[in-house]
């Protein structure tokens, strides 16, 4: 049975709203002022919340904004009571997460058809996530053991090769599987944590209650975290002389880690399918709240289909069987972006070169 919070400060509004609820079968909580309409949603976790905007001690818009800030109630069905109809008031509500408006009076029918249309919005969304987790964890079990198979390989196999032939082994050959075995178990490492990244990705996608409190967070020092990840990367192949730097330093609405993996995983792709000697150029603007960065690199690109791919929630086995190589790293920045309702893009001609957009939200920061 699903219950139902009405917080409503005139007596017969309640109770009236109530008794016809109880008829249609539902389980009913009353709260007669915001302040009490709150403890009471925060408790007692109601399957939808009916409130009026104006009340004594704590109004509708208090309540709401309570409960949106709350990572438990955070998607709590929320339906406001108004005797106006104004726009503004509406934006306003709206704004703050509410699901719909009733105007005052409304007639029987009105109440009941929004109840019912915001309680199966609310399973309907429930449902798909679910679906979209279970379907996640049957595609990791079938593309996990393919992808993974190369590097084991070749760690079973050179370590086999030095137990049983390690007294006829020369010193350079030792030293060469040595490199063969550490090299795979890197790549290895790397794939497993990349996995396990991607999934935690996907559990934060389904949790309104995570993205709302991620999307708080700041990354004051982007330069910082660019330049470091960027250089470091070029370093190891000598091509610190391909990059080219031009960026505004702007906090960004987002998580130093999440930000961290995002330029990591571009330039990787960047530097891996790029030949030496071509430039690996980052840029910046800025349009209203949103920063753009642009990470252009020649080499052999990426395809039209790969691209239209990278847009859509794509599958493991199809990730893994189609993108070798690009296409995990890639997915995961995709992801990160779409936590903070970012923008993601690519643009590609194969064979000359390849650009890579993101947009993220511009941090406010509070000044004292």
């Amino acid at each position: 049975m699903k219950r139902i919070l009405i917080i409503e400060d005139e007596e017969p509004v309640r109770s009236n709203i109530a008794e016809l609820l109880e008829l249609e079968g539902y389980s009913v909580l009353e709260a007669e002022n915001g302040r009490i309409g709150l403890r009471v949603a925060q408790t007692e976790f109601p399957d939808l919340v009916i409130s009026d905007k104006n009340m004594p001690e704590l109004d509708g818009y208090g309540v709401l904004a309570a409960l949106r800030e709350n990572p438990k109630t955070v998607d709590m069905p929320f339906i406001f009571l108004t005797a106006s109809a104004e726009k503004v008031d509406m934006r306003k509500g709206m704004r703050l997460g509410a699901d719909d408006y009733l105007t005052k009076p409304f007639t029987i029918n009105e109440l009941l058809s929004a109840v019912a249309s915001r309680l199966e919005r609310h399973e309907a969304i429930k449902k798909t996530l679910n679906n979209k987790l279970q379907e996640l964890r049957a595609n990791i079990s079938i593309a996990l053991p393919h992808e993974l198979r190369t590097p084991l390989i070749a760690i079973l196999g050179f370590s086999k090769l030095i137990k049983s032939d390690f007294e006829t082994i020369e010193p350079a050959d030792l030293c060469e599987m040595a490199d063969y075995i550490h090299s795979s178990a890197e790549q290895l490492h790397r794939l497993i944590e990349n996995y396990l990244f991607y999934v935690q990705l996907e559990i934060i996608l389904t949790d309104t209650s995570k993205t709302h409190l991620l999307r708080k967070e700041i990354t004051p020092n982007i330069l910082d975290i660019i330049s470091s990840v960027i250089f470091t990367k070029a370093s190891t192949v000598y091509r610190t002389s391909d990059v080219i730097c031009e960026i505004d330093d702007i906090p960004l609405a987002i998580v130093p880690e999440h930000f961290s993996k995002i330029i990591v995983e571009i330039a990787d792709n960047a530097i891996k399918f790029s030949p030496p000697e071509t430039p690996l150029k980052i840029e910046s603007s800025v349009s209203g709240n949103q920063y753009t960065l642009q990470i252009s690199n020649g080499g052999r690109g990426i395809t039209d289909e790969q691209i239209a791919n990278f847009g859509a929630y794509m599958q493991f086995d199809r990730l893994v069987q189609e993108q070798k190589g690009s296409g995990m790293g890639l997915a995961i920045v995709q992801r990160i972006i779409s936590i903070y309702d970012g923008a993601f893009k690519i643009e590609s001609i194969p064979n000359e070169r390849t650009v890579i957009s993101i947009t993220l939200p511009i941090a406010a920061i509070e000044q004292d």
